[in-house]
């Protein structure tokens, strides 16, 4: 399987929401030393194509620019001639005539840098992303994935819109809005919320669904218990939510403990570098190194777990594949290094980098990647990623018939044998 693909932002991006909505991307994410936020950004509105426009533009050009420069980890810039580049494109792009011309010539400045976590959210959508994370919002209730090349529906929302329209598990996208599904492509955003969308189903017959956004409820986490005994959790996202959801399943799985533990990070993007240390230590006795941040030439010095009173101490697996990135990849490396666990599914991004996120002067936000980053036993993943213990693909025939290839695979080792990373 490889990246989950839709969702209106660029594919560089933060925390992505539990249901995904309107561009196909293939995500990278970061490990950020900022906390989350608590109240939702308010974008700055300027007529199109107007001095205010132009004023604006300038303003976040120019501060973007600036924090490249003061603060990309990378201080030759990956061997481009940043200030030169920068300079030769501000005419262009802050002559750009709107929020969504300006952020695209933004970005495409940003990608010279080649780092998957240097990018801009436009105001909008940063607005937009806020309101997912902190409430109830619109998007899709069905998700996709790349799989044996094409784009396949690998999640409807029982009851849901999507289900409602006749979009089922398996089915290959072809076009949004009449433009063919590609690597990359954006999908304008609607304004009446509504997507005219092309499937093929398993018999190669076609269909035509009209598919507008719906109210998701805002999902930490899911819990799972199955019925050999095998506990699976599941969240999208390192924070304090998830971390504050995780600790408390987990003080129920001590005190009544499952045959085994599945961590389920498939979906999971990163977020917080203490709220993946949090949510590794129920599983470690003594305090465990899991990350170093590099500082230039001051010595290195650990993340490290916290003391818990009571440790989970049945067997665990992790299971992750490509999409999974950031702090997900943090906490499958740590298992995997200390054998406390084993890692199953595919090799995950390699995309791990101590990033900040910035607030530009019209609501939107920069993130650059601030900091080098290397496991608990000091292996760089940026760029490598988690080889799992046991490789397992999903096909689009398993999703087509329910199976979870994966997640049956981790059962099976956990309850057949130790489940001790080699």
């Amino acid at each position: 399987m490889s990246s989950v693909v839709f969702n209106v932002r660029r594919f560089q991006s933060a925390m992505l929401s539990a249901c995904l909505a309107a561009v196909f991307l293939s995500g990278c994410e970061t490990i950020p030393y900022v906390t989350e936020r608590t109240a939702v950004p308010v974008p700055v509105v300027v007529p199109d194509a107007s001095p205010e426009r132009l004023a604006l533009n300038t303003r976040v050009y120019d501060s973007s620019v600036r924090w490249v420069s003061q603060r990309f980890y990378k201080r030759d810039f990956g061997g481009i001639d940043w200030p030169g580049e920068a300079a030769a494109r501000r005419e262009a792009a802050i002559g750009q005539p709107t929020e969504a011309d300006f952020y695209r010539a933004l970005n495409e400045t940003l990608d010279l840098l080649g780092d998957g976590h240097t990018s801009a959210l436009s105001p909008t959508r940063n607005r937009e992303l806020e309101q997912q994370r902190l409430a109830p919002s619109l998007t899709f209730d069905f998700l996709m994935a790349r799989i044996e090349q094409q784009l396949i529906v690998t999640y409807v929302l029982p009851g849901g819109t999507a289900e409602a329209a006749g979009i089922r598990l398996g089915w290959r996208a072809e076009s949004v809005n009449g433009q063919p599904v590609g690597n990359g492509r954006n999908v304008d955003r609607q304004e009446d919320g509504q997507y005219e969308m092309g499937f093929t189903d398993a018999e190669e017959q076609s269909h035509t669904v009209v598919i507008g956004e719906a109210e998701i409820p805002f999902q930490v986490g899911i819990s799972k218990m199955r019925e050999d005994g095998i506990l699976v959790l599941s969240f999208k996202y390192f924070g304090q939510a998830t971390q504050d959801w995780f600790e408390v399943e987990m003080r129920k799985a001590i005190a009544d403990p499952p045959k085994g533990i599945i961590v389920d990070l498939r979906d999971n993007r990163g977020g917080l570098i203490s709220a993946v240390g949090r949510t590794l230590s129920p599983f470690f006795a003594e305090r465990q190194p899991y990350a170093y941040i590099e500082y230039g030439y001051l010595p290195r010095f650990p993340e490290r777990t916290r003391r818990w009173e009571d440790i989970y101490d049945g067997p665990v697996a992790v299971v992750v594949f490509e999409p999974s990135a950031s702090g997900a990849e943090v906490f499958a490396a740590t298992m995997q290094e200390t054998g406390r666990g084993i890692v199953v599914g595919e090799k995950t991004r390699g995309s791990v980098i101590a990033s900040r996120q910035i607030d530009l002067p019209d609501g939107g936000e920069l993130s650059i990647g601030i900091r080098g980053f290397r496991s608990g036993q000091g292996r760089v993943l940026e760029g490598s990623g988690v080889t799992p213990d046991i490789p397992v693909t999903v096909t689009a025939a398993d999703l087509r018939t329910g199976r979870d290839p994966m997640i049956d695979a981790a059962a099976e080792r956990l309850l057949s044998g130790p489940a001790v990373s080699p």
